[in-house]
C-alpha cells in the first residue's frame, strides 16, 4: 500500500463533512490477538506510552523539536529528516530516512474541517471521519478505535494494520479553537518507540513539552 492512500485519509478526509458517520461509540477492551476489524475504543490513557517505553531507544543520541505554531510541537530524534510527500497537503512530516516510517502533523479550525449542519466541532467528529474511511477497506487486516491522551489532553485512537504489515496510528485532540492531527505510519516496533514522542512531548509552544 502507498503512504499517500494514508496521507489522503488523514488530510482530506478529515475535512470532508459526514453527518451521518458514528462509528466511534463506546469504550471496551481488546486483547492483542483479537484481530476483528470493529470500531470499539478502549482506554489506553495509563498504558499505550509506559508499555512502549521498555522498546531500545539507544539508536538516537537525542531528540529535536520540531511542527510549527499553527500544529504544535513534538520532541523526536534527532536522526530523523524533514519529508514532503505531493499527497500530505499542508501536514508537517519527518522520517527516518526510509520515507516509510513517517510521523505528519496537522490542524483544522472550524472553517477548514468543513463542518456540516448538525455536527460539532470536536475531535470526536473528526475521529469519525478518519474511522469511517478505514471500517469497511479491503485493505485493512486490522482496525480499532482507543481512547488515550496527549500531553494531558483527551484524544482519540485510531489504528489501522493493513494486510502488508504497515501500521497507522492516529491521535485527534482538541485544545482551545483547534482540533489537532498527530500521526505515525510505519513498521510496528518504530510505531511502539514513537509513541512517548507523541503522547508526552507534544505542545503549543516550541519550548513547551516533557523530555523523553
Amino acid at each position: 500500500m502507498k503512504k499517500k492512500y494514508f496521507l489522503l485519509s488523514l488530510t482530506i478526509l478529515a475535512g470532508l463533512s459526514l453527518s451521518s458517520c458514528s462509528l466511534i461509540r463506546s469504550y471496551s477492551s481488546r486483547k492483542p490477538s483479537d484481530s476483528s476489524s470493529r470500531v470499539s475504543l478502549r482506554d489506553d490513557s495509563d498504558t499505550s506510552s509506559s508499555s512502549r517505553k521498555e522498546k531500545d531507544s539507544s539508536k538516537t543520541t537525542g531528540t529535536q523539536r520540531v511542527g510549527s505554531d499553527d500544529y504544535g510541537y513534538i520532541s523526536i530524534p534527532d536522526n530523523w529528516i524533514k519529508f514532503t510527500d505531493v499527497d500530505g497537503g499542508d501536514s508537517v512530516q519527518y522520517t527516518d530516512g526510509s520515507g516509510y516510517n513517517i510521523v505528519t502533523m496537522n490542524t483544522y479550525t472550524k472553517e477548514k474541517a468543513n463542518i456540516g449542519e448538525g455536527e460539532e466541532f470536536n475531535a470526536e467528529t473528526i475521529a469519525q471521519r478518519i474511522a469511517y474511511h478505514w471500517k469497511d477497506n479491503k485493505e485493512v487486516d486490522d482496525f480499532w478505535g482507543a481512547k488515550s491522551t496527549v500531553a494531558g489532553n483527551e484524544a482519540f485512537q485510531i489504528n489501522v494494520v493493513l494486510k502488508s504489515t504497515q501500521n497507522l496510528t492516529v491521535w485527534v485532540f482538541k485544545q482551545g479553537d483547534k482540533v489537532y492531527m498527530m500521526s505515525f505510519e510505519g513498521d510496528e516496533d518504530t510505531l511502539y518507540e514513537f509513541i512517548p514522542y507523541i503522547e508526552e512531548t507534544w505542545s503549543v509552544s516550541k519550548d513547551g513539552g516533557k523530555s523523553i
